[in-house]
């Protein structure tokens, strides 16, 4: 069985309640007609037949399987009856009130019924108002021509309500769709993103490493203390960062690190993820400054503009470069290891040098 969209729902739903409302609004119009111009006790009788009518027609809309049921066996009743009793009347006759009836009935029923159903009333009626125009016994101008008018009427309100549908249909498709892209974008974008991770952490840990262990002399105490570091930096589950963490200096072996601290500051809102960007993107700075500033001090500076945001720099006073031209391996750590880091969690990077005058990596989180 074909699932029903969201859309199509609502626009199937609205057209019924309007075609429902549409078509008492306009028996109940037309029938008030009917006394005009004659004597209001000689119509009666049609009057309260008709007004008894929508009455059961509009109860019986809350089961709408019957709706058509109780709707089509009074009015074909009517173009059938009222032909051969032809009841008295004002200025407006029958047939003329029965004509306008009719259409919008049949027109309607397509609206709030299945195509079985609308076809069924469509040919009741139909067929009723053929069968009372060879019965009639007065002046009655509706016959035939209006019975093939009906199933006429019939069918083009049919394709309406089809051709309706299927343009809904075709926009809750389209929502499907669209929300299926949007969700391999974002699998896309989290997958890309932990593979950057990765990347960035392999460049901080066992690249470092490993670009250590080549140095001439190297080895001993601290080499196997970097290693193990380095294992420990590439288990799956790190502990969440805390504040505390980025008031504390970074750790280095060549370096005199120097923190500059915010006045008299509380505990920021800061989210665990962006703690943890900061301190990897802080620390990947440092090493940098161990490996090609030619300094022998790295300053650390902490701020706090507003309760939930952190400034966060690391400035060296050494040889500096420029950021356009650096080398593969350092593009690789300034790009992911400090600027992509940043980025994915809602942060920004930025630096600062020139040979000569050392170099600032200036850390936002949010990104301004």
């Amino acid at each position: 069985m074909r699932h029903t969209g969201p859309v199509e729902t609502s626009v199937k739903t609205a057209a019924a309640r309007i075609a429902l409302v549409a078509r008492v609004l306009v028996v109940v119009a037309c029938t008030a007609l009917l006394p005009i111009g004659g004597t209001p006790a000689a119509s009666a009788v049609v009057v309260a037949a008709v007004l008894a009518w929508q009455l059961g027609f509009v109860a019986a809309a809350r089961w709408p399987r019957w709706t058509a049921a109780v709707d089509v066996v009074p009015l074909a009743a009517a173009c059938v009856l009222l032909p051969v009793f032809h009841p008295p009347h004002g200025h407006l006759d029958l047939d003329d009130w029965a004509r306008p009836v009719t259409s919008v009935c049949v027109g309607a029923t397509q609206f709030y019924t299945r195509p079985r159903a609308g076809a069924v009333y469509t040919l009741v009626t139909s067929a009723a108002v053929w069968l009372g125009s060879t019965r009639a016994t007065g002046d009655w101008d509706l016959g035939g021509s209006q019975a093939v008018m009906l199933l006429w009427q019939g069918a083009l309100a049919r394709c309406l309500i089809v051709l309706v549908s299927r343009s809904a249909r075709r926009v809750d498709d389209l929502a499907i769709a669209t929300a299926s892209l949007r969700r391999d974008a974002e699998l896309t974008t989290a997958r890309r993103a932990d593979v950057e991770e990765h990347l960035a952490v392999l460049h901080d840990t066992v690249a470092a490493t490993l670009t250590a262990a080549s140095a001439r002399g190297a080895g001993g105490p601290e080499l196997r203390r970097r290693a193990r570091s380095d294992l420990s930096r590439l288990e799956p589950a790190p502990r969440a960062g805390t504040f505390a963490d980025l008031t504390t200096p970074p750790q280095s072996d060549t370096l005199g690190v120097v923190t500059v601290l915010p006045p008299a500051h509380g505990t920021p809102a800061i989210p665990p993820y962006a703690i943890n960007a900061l301190l990897l993107a802080r620390d990947e700075a440092v090493r940098n400054v161990e490996r090609h500033a030619g300094t022998a001090e790295v300053r650390v500076e902490l701020r706090l503009p507003t309760a939930d945001s952190v400034e966060l720099d690391v400035v060296d006073d050494g040889r500096g470069f420029r950021p356009d031209e650096v080398p593969g391996g350092v593009h690789l750590g300034l790009r992911l290891s400090i600027d992509a880091r940043m980025r994915r969690v809602g942060g920004s990077a930025r630096v600062v040098s020139a040979p000569g005058k050392g170099t600032r990596v200036e850390l936002r989180w949010p990104a301004p």
